[in-house]
Parts: C-alpha cells; structure tokens; sequence
C-alpha cells in the first residue's frame, strides 16, 4: 500500500476528512457548520490517536498496527496533542454557550476515554456486549444530538442512525480476532458473513426509511445506501483488514450528496 496512504488510514486522517464533509452536509446552512465540524474532526484526530498510543504501551494492538505505531509514534504523539489543542481551541472559541453544553460534552468526552483506558484490569469496551453500544452513543450525540442544542436544527435522525449503525459493525469486523471473546460484539456473535447480511438488511431499512418515512434529502441518503449494499459484496476482494475505509466512505458520499442539493 502506498506509504501516505496508509499513515492516512493508521491515523485516521480519512475517518476525519470524511466526517468533515459528512457534518458540513447535514448543516450546511448554519453558518458554524464548517467551525463544528473542524471542531469534531480534529477531535477524531486527537481521541483515536491517544486510544492508538495508549493500546502501543499496554501492547494491545494486532501485531501489524503495532509495529506500524511503534515506529511512528512520534508522529502520532504529535498529531493526537495538535488535534486536541486545536479542537479544545476551536470549542471554546466558538460554542461557549451552556452549561448543559459544557456537560453532555463533558460526559462524551470521559466516556471516550474510559472506552480504552482501565481502572483496575477493566474498560468500558471490555464489558460485554456494551463496545458498540458506546461508540454509537458517542458518535449519535456529536453528529446529531450536540448540534441540535447548538444549531436548534433537526436534521435526518433516522437514517443518521441508520447510517451510523451500519458504518461501526465492519470496525468490529476488523478486530474480530483480536478483541477478547467476552466482548461478545456483532461480528463475534454472528461471524463476518452474517454480519455482512446485517449490512444489507440495514440497508434495506434505511431505504425503506427514506421511501416511506421520511423524504428529505431522499437522493444523497439512498445513494449511500445503495452503496453500502454493493460494497458487502466485495469483502472479500477488499479483505478485512481495510474494508471498513470503503464503508467509512459512505459519510463521504453522503455528506458531497447533502451539500451539492
């Protein structure tokens, strides 16, 4: 794989961009769409590179990304402290504006760190059955929850939600043999082929949603539907290892079909 490539992916950077795009979609005509969404980009930056250097010590990674980070980890070090000062930056520059605010924000972010780093021998992705439970929480609050409260505009819950679901089963996917096996996440419950089916019925859904319940923004939302239909037919092909990129990418297409409608 080609070197930049890879340390895009190893660090995020394409879950960041994409997301980017994604939020700027969904609210693009609030004015502090670009400033939020920066915000939360570089918080992906930030949280997912210190849960990388973290899991480096306590030598929790698959051996592959292991080696990868521990020669990089510099670098990493680097961006995890950047992204967080920037993004810590850009919140109270910006969306001073509650203490409820301040709060659920707060609450999000102990949260985010209590999912990697353990009090004792435990943290709060080793309970069982909880990994995806949180993610989803975390990621549904700051995509469509906070924005509301800073915003005061609604947008697109269900297939949001839909969406998001169906974006986190393949990172479960990827760690199937790595998470322990009393995580009991989807793809250890049901193995990588019946979760792919998973895949496709929350496709369908989704579809579903958008015909029958909700009609906003109905081409940019069933595209990525679609999309993420074909893409389960390509696993294979694609491997595990990085077909959770492909599917992270439907953020992407969602959020370049809401801005250009």
């Amino acid at each position: 794989m080609n070197k930049a490539l890879e340390f895009g992916i190893r660090t995020h950077f394409h879950l960041a961009i994409f997301s980017f795009v994604y939020i700027v979609g969904l609210y693009k005509r609030d004015t502090e769409s670009i400033v939020y969404a920066a915000m939360f980009s570089f918080g992906i930056l930030a949280i997912y590179n210190s849960h990388r250097l973290y899991k480096l010590k306590s030598r929790e990674l698959p051996e592959s990304v292991f080696i990868w980070v521990n020669a990089h980890k510099w670098m990493v070090l680097g961006i995890a402290i950047t992204s967080l000062i920037v993004s810590l930056a850009l919140y109270l520059c910006n969306f001073d504006q509650s203490y409820e605010v301040h709060f659920l924000t707060g609450i999000c972010i102990i949260v985010s760190f209590l999912y990697v780093y353990k009090i004792g021998h435990y943290c709060l992705r080793e309970i069982p059955f909880l990994k995806i439970f949180l993610v989803l929480g975390i990621w549904f609050f700051l995509l469509h929850t906070l924005p509301i409260l800073l915003f005061s505009r609604p947008i697109s819950l269900g297939p949001g939600l839909i969406l998001l679901i169906a974006i986190l089963i393949p990172s479960d996917m990827k760690d199937i043999r790595f998470d322990p096996k009393e995580m009991y996440t989807i793809p250890q419950i049901l193995g990588i082929n019946r979760s792919l089916y998973l895949l496709r019925f929350l496709s369908f859904i989704g579809v579903f949603f958008l015909i029958y319940l909700d009609c906003n923004n109905l081409v940019p939302w069933l595209i990525s539907f679609v999309y993420l239909f074909i893409l389960t037919f390509f696993h294979r092909k694609i491997g595990n290892e990085y077909y959770f990129v492909w599917v992270d990418g439907s953020f992407l297409i969602t959020g370049l079909g809401l801005l250009f409608t």
